[in-house]
């Protein structure tokens, strides 16, 4: 029975108690008793294989959550700097080119005479400074 890291997904054999990849302390992986639909018992496993992408791409289940829910581009950022940087310079867009959104960040720019980037920067860091994180600090932004 393999067991598999909580932290990065990473196989790691029976006998070791850290992962090789991360160094992050392994428990034993209890089976579950889902059966799929060939009869066969699937083991639990945090990251689930998805099958639109192949047999090599492993998603994981929902570790961070997201500071706002638009867009599918997200990058995994420090939760406390974002949503300060959200809420102090947000009206400027600091914290979209933080999070690697360079383009909303010109639009904040572009738009900071309104007042209009600096509601929705307060808002973003709010969200951003209650999300769940991923146990390190980080969520995706």
């Amino acid at each position: 029975m393999s067991k598999f890291c909580s932290n990065c997904g990473q196989a790691v054999e029976d006998n070791t108690s850290y992962c090789p990849n991360c160094g992050t302390f392994v428990q034993e992986a209890v089976p579950s008793t889902n059966v799929n639909n060939n009869g066969d018992y699937q083991q639990n496993n945090p990251y689930q294989q998805n099958a639109q992408f192949g047999q090599d791409y492993y998603q994981p289940m929902g570790e961070a959550g997201t500071a706002w829910g638009l867009g599918d581009n997200k990058k995994l950022v420090n939760k406390v700097a974002y949503g300060i940087l959200a809420i102090l310079l947000g009206g400027i867009g600091i914290h979209k080119f933080y999070a690697g959104k360079t383009l909303w960040g010109i639009v904040y720019i572009l738009l900071c005479w309104t007042g209009i980037p600096s509601i929705l920067a307060l808002v973003e860091g709010i969200i951003g400074l209650t999300t769940k994180d991923d146990g390190q600090g980080n969520i995706y932004a």
